[in-house]
């Protein structure tokens, strides 16, 4: 039995031995191992993109045609043979789980946003979304597929595929009504927002992997080989241009808005998704691909909303930055727990 505090000999008298907190150190050397091997690997290269446009070495305008080939390239290559070589369905368990936390974290902060904050409603909208969508494909999918593989993709994969088509639409349609839109005009912006995302080449690549795992065919070796090389130039390009892409941060943009984003993405999101796979008993490895992916910071599609609406693209351009930088402790912290 462990004595009270009381009765146990001054920490002078104690063998040096006794001061060591085996289980403490074993915890630290994971933090220290998941710090060095996942996290601040996949963070330097961020900090590399960052630079190489602070330097002039690339300027910033020219970053547009690498972040293009990325998306319409790379990343799809990537995604799609991660669904072909898994030959998994979308975890439909995960998605059903995983939306419902980002959407009601998504509910409460347009509503935060509205009553204590005093925003329009596009303004909460925009809140909603900084504390609610996650960067999952340039900074989600070095880190998963870093830690956990394959196997942690696939988890990964089916809430990507769902992220844009639920987030965005809800976000978007409360733009545009602020803007006074008609009942007409609500259903045209729904419809452009969701054929919009079907359209963009990481939901495609998604599909089009998922379909073809349908006819239970094998990829031919030339094309595979070809997806491969794309595939492997993608995680560490990907994250040199979310670098170069993010946007420039003033002190003067941050401020409650941005503070209370970053807090609800970075620690209440996760906390609840981590009580959401406890309750509906959503096995390992997908329970913490899940949390983790809940993690991540604030995604650049936040602020490009804030951009399309002219809603506070300082703020949002912001939380995206600070989000990121913060999100080094707490990833590390997450991904060292469910190590």
């Amino acid at each position: 039995m462990r004595q009270p505090a009381s009765l146990r000999p001054p920490a002078a008298s104690r063998p040096s031995s006794a001061r060591l907190d085996p289980e403490g150190m074993s915890n630290l050397a994971t933090i220290g191992s998941t710090l060095v091997t996942v996290i601040l690997p996949v963070f330097g290269l961020i900090a590399i993109g960052r630079l190489v446009v602070r330097v002039g070495i690339v300027e910033r305008g020219e970053t547009k045609g690498l972040t293009g080939l990325i998306f319409w390239i790379l990343l799809p290559a990537l995604l799609f043979l991660s669904i072909v070589g898994a030959r998994t369905a979308p975890r439909l368990d995960v998605i059903a789980v995983y939306f419902s936390v980002a959407l009601p974290v998504f509910a409460l902060s347009v509503v935060l946003g509205l009553a204590l904050l005093r925003m329009t409603i596009a303004q909460a909208a925009v809140f909603g979304l900084n504390g609610s969508f996650g960067n999952t494909v340039l900074l989600g999918i070095p880190i998963v597929g870093a830690v956990w593989g394959g196997a942690g993709l696939a988890i990964l994969l089916s809430i990507i595929a769902a992220h844009s088509l639920l987030l965005l639409p809800a976000a978007t349609i409360l733009v545009e009504i602020d803007r006074g839109g008609t009942q007409r005009r609500l259903l045209r912006t729904l419809r452009d927002t969701v054929v919009g995302s079907l359209k963009n080449p990481i939901i495609s690549s998604i599909l089009a992997a998922t379909l073809w795992n349908a006819t239970g065919l094998p990829v031919p070796e030339a094309p595979r080989r070809m997806l491969e090389l794309l595939a492997g130039a993608a995680p560490a390009l990907a994250l040199i241009s979310l670098g170069a892409s993010l946007p420039v941060l003033h002190r003067g943009h941050v401020g409650p808005p941005v503070l209370f984003a970053v807090a609800i993405k970075l620690v209440v999101m996760p906390l609840c998704m981590a009580l959401a796979v406890t309750v509906a008993g959503i096995p390992q490895p997908a329970a913490i691909v899940m949390v983790v992916t809940a993690a991540l910071p604030t995604g650049a599609n936040a602020f490009l909303l804030a951009h399309r609406s002219g809603a506070m693209m300082e703020v949002s351009a912001a939380t995206v930055v600070v989000a990121t930088v913060v999100a080094v402790a707490t990833l590390t912290a997450i991904v060292s727990a469910g190590s």
